[in-house]
């Protein structure tokens, strides 16, 4: 399915990998803040929904990456 948007095997992989950091980003911010973010939490719920996107357009992922994702 990536191809038919464009991407091939490595640009939809690189994706995920963008997309798993922002994750991080968002995780860590939402762990430090004081208080509840909302803002934050939108941008997270932003980048969740990408991600699983991406994956569903990735398609199969073998055992072994799923822990990496």
């Amino acid at each position: 399915m990536a191809k038919a948007f464009g991407f091939n095997e490595d640009e939809l992989k690189m994706l995920l990998v963008a997309v798993r950091q922002m994750r991080r980003t968002f995780e860590a911010a939402r762990k430090t803040a004081p208080e509840p973010q909302p803002a934050v939490d939108a941008y997270a719920k932003l980048y969740d929904d990408l991600y699983e996107k991406l994956l569903e357009m990735a398609g199969p992922i073998p055992p072994p990456l799923e822990d990496v994702l």
